[in-house]
């Protein structure tokens, strides 16, 4: 099981890097407001 470990890390690792950049960039970009992103005013 070690062995799997020390070969396949950066499969493991990677897609948990990759959600939470993901999360942190949509936060940025909602500028605080988690719900922000997601909501379009139309005039």
């Amino acid at each position: 099981m070690s062995d799997f470990f020390k070969e396949n890390w950066i499969w493991i690792v990677a897609p948990i890097i990759v959600v939470v950049v993901a999360v942190a960039v949509i936060l940025f970009m909602s500028e605080g407001d988690p719900a922000s992103g997601f909501i379009y005013n139309i005039h």
